[in-house]
């Protein structure tokens, strides 16, 4: 027997039906399918950490021109013996060097800026920053002539006391400009035609290279102010020039090299700059040899070794990245040692405490190799540090600090 068809009105209450229970399992879900509500997120507090007062033997400062984005150069401060970063300053366009105070306690960054970034107006500063908290602090106006080029120590050097702060410019006329560091204040500018890069050899003064291969003396006055001095002959042949990189080996004294590998020791005698000894850092069996590299040399004055980024190559290779590390005694122009390297390195240093560690860097791994001096082992790698790596500043401290 079929069953009777429902009216319009029975299937219009049996929908009404379905919808209301629908809702009602809608308003009163059964607890199993309750989903737990996250916990709500509280604000992060931000906080300063600070560091010692001062830098350590094994603090090292690493810069960073950042190549593929200059306006954003960096100086990063890494603690060798930890294998971390300690910190980062942001140093402008075409950075070069930080400044460190002979005390340890601040370092003084020479920048470039511009108002839109890569163009607009320039501004030429020097910011000093406290090592306890890296943060940038007084900082003083120079006229926009920096030189900007791969880095090198002696474009920006400061005094041997830290009275005074020395910058390069190069535009192309050749100028020093001055800062007074306690001050906080600049100088003044002065013309040295023709010669550039200062070279320290005492407290208020410096050796400079010029074009024709000779040095000149600069004196500076207690305010200051600077003075051209004596020119030596030409030490240096156009066929064969110096580099602009030497190492300081006594207070008025540099070990330069030129491209050839010829090492030319030069200072100040008398207030009048003077060759002091010629010899060869190839010896009898480094023919082919040749050094080079963005920071080719460091010396360990306690030691008086000397270690030098060579590589094979010809005439002109002069920036080429080592393959080895040669170890020479200064005193007795003998080489002592032969270190290979895992990888070429196109920057060495090495800090001044009486238990070394040997610093090299390959410009663009980003990597800085903390190494054994007298092997040449790598103790550990710090990677991650930067893009373009050049000069590596170790702590001018010799003793540890609380």
């Amino acid at each position: 027997m079929s069953a009777q068809p429902k009216s319009g009105r029975d299937l219009h209450r049996a929908a009404l039906a379905a919808l209301h229970g629908a809702a009602m399992a809608l308003a009163h879900p059964a607890a199993a399918d309750t989903p737990t509500r996250p916990p709500v997120l509280q604000p992060e507090t931000l906080s300063v950490v600070e560091l010692k007062d001062r830098m350590q033997p094994h603090w090292v400062w690493i810069n960073d021109i950042s190549f593929n984005h200059m306006s954003d150069g960096r100086a990063y401060l890494v603690d060798a013996d930890a294998g971390t970063m300690l910190g980062m300053i942001s140093a402008g366009n075409g950075h070069g060097v930080v400044q460190i105070l002979p005390d340890g306690k601040t370092v003084a960054v020479p920048a470039t800026f511009y108002s839109r970034g890569m163009r607009g107006k320039r501004e030429d500063v020097i910011t000093f920053y406290a090592i306890r908290d890296l943060a940038p602090g007084a900082e003083v106006s120079i006229p926009p002539k920096r030189i900007q080029t791969i880095p090198f120590l002696n474009a920006e050097p400061l005094t041997d006391d830290g009275r005074f702060s020395l910058i390069y410019n190069f535009t192309p006329e050749q100028t020093i400009s001055v800062v007074d560091i306690p001050a906080r204040k600049f100088v003044g500018e002065f013309a040295t035609p023709g010669c550039g890069a200062m070279h320290m050899t005492g407290p208020r003064q410096f050796m400079m290279q010029c074009a024709d291969g000779s040095l000149q003396v600069g004196q500076m006055s207690e305010d200051g102010q600077i003075t051209l001095g004596a020119t030596s002959a030409t030490l240096f042949r156009p066929e064969d020039p110096a580099s602009e990189r030497p190492v300081r080996i006594a207070p008025a004294r540099y070990l330069f090299f030129t491209y050839a590998g010829e090492a030319v020791e030069a200072g100040v005698k008398a207030d009048r700059p003077a060759l002091i000894a010629r010899w060869s850092l190839q010896g009898t069996d480094g023919a082919g040899w040749r050094p080079g590299g963005t920071q080719p040399m460091a010396y360990h004055t306690a030691s008086g070794r000397l270690y030098v980024l060579m590589h094979k190559g010809g005439p002109n290779t002069q920036k080429e990245p080592g393959s080895e590390i040669w170890v020479y005694d200064v005193a007795k122009h003998i080489r002592l040692a032969r270190l290979p390297l895992d990888h070429p390195a196109s920057s060495v240093a090495i800090s001044a405490d009486a238990a070394p560690l040997l610093y090299t860097a390959l410009f663009g791994s980003g990597m800085l190799d903390v190494r054994d001096p007298a092997s040449g082992r790598v103790i550990r790698k710090i990677a991650g540090i930067g893009s373009d790596l050049t000069v590596i500043q170790p702590s001018p401290l010799a003793e540890a600090t609380p």
